[in-house]
């Protein structure tokens, strides 16, 4: 289980960049169970030695540059994380958008 002072650091990180709608829920079974406000629905957290490796499940509005707020998210969360962990870990940030949605 991913410590809470660890989904709190990406959940704070991910919600100020512009472009992201929501978390999406990876355990999801039908579309309607896919947005969610719990972010621990919404990490996937995997580690080895000094590397950890965390993705991050997301819902875009429709008509952002995909490329643009993934990099962003991945950026921010990477180094909220590093600066948790005081930089002695590596993380890697995966991003999957899991949906779009149009407002």
């Amino acid at each position: 289980m991913v410590e809470q002072n660890i989904l709190d650091s990406i959940a704070e990180a991910i919600v100020t960049v512009p472009g992201v709608a929501s978390f999406a829920n990876f355990a999801a079974k039908s579309a309607s169970e896919l947005k969610t406000q719990d972010i621990s629905k919404a990490v996937e957290l995997t580690s080895a030695d000094t590397t950890d490796r965390v993705k991050v499940h997301v819902i875009l509005i429709n008509g952002v540059n995909i490329r643009d707020v993934v990099k962003e998210v991945q950026i921010r969360v990477k180094y909220e994380l590093e600066k948790l962990s005081q930089f002695v870990r590596n993380y890697i940030v995966d991003v999957a958008v899991d949906d779009l949605i149009v407002l």
